[in-house]
């Protein structure tokens, strides 16, 4: 763990074209020096399929390792707000309990997409809509003694991306965390981003091509400032888990760069400046 307090993590390699094994993440994570592997939460619950043992196994396995455990749950949405099988947001945090019951998260949040294009009204009645979904997961969380969290997006997924949007919801929510993506903030939405610091409970990390946003670069293969986002933090005294998500999406040249390597690299340039800013 950073001085701070800070924890960072690295996303699971549990993608269908790019898979290892919980059991080999979480070796490799606690060679590295990770703190936390972020989790995929799946639409109808993750499971052995996608780790390669069952969930007690994985569960007990992070704690032997002393790691924690982060679930991120990507939610493709239509303007009903439900998903292709006609499931609900919530109707998904219930599938993927059993998972962060088995691995103790310590943070869980929503990521939604659209499944649709969608007018500007649109989008601001889905937003209202699912600030009741928020309300819910929140208190589920309560229950069960993790945090929950929502992720903005960047502006190619208009729903959440915008600050004022997520300002709202964070108001109407009060107990709603606030996941920074930093590959998902455009240099003319980081003031806005930066004034809901103190609501940030989880952070995305990784570099881009600034203006270009959404890139999802190792540390250092791009050109974001991450000086600027860690003064903002410190200043709000943020004390959560960063997590890197690394690895390249299609308009950057694909993913796979998400290596060993790329991962132990990063980590490193992030721990030294988290003690650069933090301390």
């Amino acid at each position: 763990m950073a001085k701070s307090g800070i924890q960072i993590g690295m996303n699971g390699r549990f993608f269908p074209s790019n898979w290892r094994a919980a059991r080999d993440e979480i070796v490799f994570a606690k060679m590295a020096g990770f703190d936390c592997i972020q989790f995929p939460g799946m639409l109808k619950g993750l499971d052995t399929n996608r780790l390669g043992d069952p969930l007690e196994v994985v569960g007990a396995a992070l704690r032997r390792a002393g790691l924690t455990a982060v679930l991120e749950m990507v939610v493709p949405l239509y303007a009903n707000g439900r998903t292709t099988e006609g499931d609900t947001p919530m109707t998904v945090l219930e599938a993927n309990l059993q998972a962060i019951k088995a691995l103790q998260c310590t943070h869980v949040h929503w990521h939604f997409v659209l499944k649709e294009n969608l007018a500007d009204e649109q989008l601001r009645a889905l937003e209202q809509q699912l600030a009741s979904q928020l309300a819910e997961a929140v208190a589920l969380a309560r229950v069960h003694h993790f945090c929950f969290g929502l992720e903005h997006n960047s502006a190619d997924v208009p729903l959440f991306h915008r600050p004022e949007s997520c300002a709202d919801v964070l108001t109407a929510v009060p107990d709603l965390g606030l996941v920074w993506d930093f590959n998902h903030t455009a240099e003319a939405d980081f003031a806005a981003f930066s004034a809901l610091a103190d609501r940030v409970t989880m952070l995305h990390v990784s570099d881009t091509l600034w203006p270009d946003v959404n890139l999802h670069l190792p540390l250092g293969q791009g050109n974001l400032d991450l000086s600027w986002f860690l003064l903002r933090l410190a200043a709000a005294q943020f004390n959560g888990t960063a997590v890197l998500e690394i690895g390249g999406l299609p308009k950057s040249g694909g993913y796979g760069r998400d290596t060993n390597e790329a991962l132990i690299e990063s980590r490193a340039r992030f721990a030294q400046m988290v003690q650069t800013y933090f301390t």
